[in-house]
């Protein structure tokens, strides 16, 4: 029910009282229409940002930022819209909104400029658009290569013996480059594989081994420049062949065994290295002394005269590598002896005869820088035990610094010989045996004399 009639009492200049009585019933009024607590809606804003990303004689390729506000609804799409040249006139690019912040514009004239325009769209309406800020020509864009990677690419691959890496790299360019891979100091394995695409190359090693191991360069290459990057591979395995063998220090039964580490230790230190002989009439192979860390070795207890041959392994933590073995076998023979005098036992008037220790070296003779053969008047003659040069009718060119070169297996030694000229009489005489060294014999039995022609009188040096 409604309230009673309202009453005015207490009237004055400033104020008025009204009282009613009230309701008979209190009974609730009709029901309202339901009402939904919400944001009010508008259209969205235009895109914050617009960016060309790539153009082609055909088309243009678009990318944009969303708008800061979607006017309170969630956004639908974009509509695209562009404008030719000087043309004051736009057109919708797309039919159907684009749901995503990018697109293709394709169809252009090449060489024509073009503006574009993007707006947003939600169930209000469409929001203001955003223009890129400058026309764009429907041109090929060049661009020199660039490597697209990111933070979590390893520049060094480390796989164990057998198993396998594989090395993708993205890339971009203007036009799209060509990939190529090389393997510094090296050609790459025959189990490599490589894959390239327009965005991507990548380069498979399968079952690797240590021979897998080194660097591996990429080099990107279009009209616009080249890009290259290297990335390392480390096979653990275990270690390549040694250095090639040298032998020293021979004596009667022993002989000293020298090696270089190997170039390839497979990933780990080399803990030691295993030495093992064989004899050449024979095919087994025994431990030539224990393991060692060094890289030679002492080894004792061979038989004189025999030839042996010898190889060396080297061992990692992952196992024994390759062996390297000698080509040629190798006889623990006496060490040469050094002379222990050097005698005179016989002088002629144009020669002189000289006899030294062991073993018998191989014999040659210079005068300067000229080798002396046997003619008329030069003989040569040389035994196990002594060599004699016999010059006749001696002459002034006769004289001069002779050189006499004693050669064995092991090595050789030259030394000098001086003679000088007794015009009165030819007569040849030895003077002093000089300069013996024998601090440096190991070898090869080594002389060094001087052999003198004496003149009369008043006789100079030829």
């Amino acid at each position: 029910d409604s309230p009673g009639t309202p009453d005015a009492t207490d009237v004055d200049g400033e104020s008025i009282t009204i009282s009613w009585a009230p309701p008979t019933h209190d009974a609730p009024s009709n029901i309202s229409m339901p009402i939904k607590c919400a944001e009010p809606t508008e259209e969205p804003d235009a895109p914050s940002i617009v960016n060309v990303t790539d153009t082609t004689n055909t088309s243009v390729s678009l990318e944009w930022t969303r708008p800061a506000y979607d006017g309170g609804m969630e956004i639908h799409g974009y509509i695209i819209e562009m404008c030719k040249g000087s043309e004051q006139e736009w057109h919708r690019v797309n039919e159907d909104l684009c749901a995503v912040t990018k697109y293709n514009v394709t169809g252009l004239e090449t060489g024509a400029e073009y503006k574009f325009r993007i707006c947003a769209v939600n169930s209000v309406g469409k929001g203001e658009a955003k223009e890129i800020p400058e026309s764009v020509q429907a041109v090929d864009r060049l661009l020199a290569p660039e490597i697209d990677i990111d933070a979590s690419f390893k520049q060094t691959h480390i796989v164990k013996s057998g198993g396998s890496v594989c090395i993708r790299i993205g890339f971009k360019g203007k036009p799209t480059p060509t990939a190529s891979w090389t393997k510094v100091d090296g050609e790459l394995g025959v189990m490599t594989d490589i894959t390239t695409t327009e965005t991507f190359t990548a380069l498979t090693l399968e079952n690797c081994t240590r021979n897998d191991t080194g660097k591996y360069t990429l080099t990107l290459e279009n009209s616009s420049g080249n890009k290259s990057i290297t990335i390392a591979v480390k096979v653990l395995d275990t270690p390549g062949v040694p250095g090639a063998l040298s032998i020293k220090e021979v004596t009667r039964g022993a002989l000293t065994i020298a090696w270089k580490p190997p170039t390839n230790d497979g990933g780990a230190r080399v803990h030691h290295y295993i030495v093992e002989k064989r004899e050449a009439s024979r095919r087994t192979w025994t431990e030539a002394a224990p393991k060692t860390t060094q890289t030679s070795l002492r080894v004792s207890d061979l038989l004189e005269g025999v030839p042996y041959f010898f190889r060396v392994v080297a061992e990692n933590q992952y196992g024994l590598g390759e062996a390297y073995e000698m080509p040629d076998p190798v006889i623990a023979t006496a060490e040469p002896a050094p002379p222990k005098r050097v005698d005179i036992i016989d002088t002629t008037d144009t020669s002189a005869t000289l006899v030294c220790g062991r073993p018998a070296p191989k014999v040659s003779w210079k005068l300067e820088e000229m080798r002396l053969k046997e003619t008329d008047r030069v003989s040569i003659k040389t035994t196990k035990n002594r060599t004699t040069l016999t010059v006749k009718d001696c002459m002034r060119g006769d004289g001069g610094r002779y050189f006499l070169t004693l050669e064995n297996v092991t090595g050789s030694k030259t030394f000098t010989v001086t003679a000088t000229l007794l015009s009165a009489s030819h007569i040849l005489s030895l003077e002093k045996v000089a300069g013996l060294s024998v601090t440096t014999l190991m070898l090869l039995t080594q002389i060094s004399l001087s052999l003198h022609w004496e003149k009369e009188r008043n006789m100079n040096s030829v």
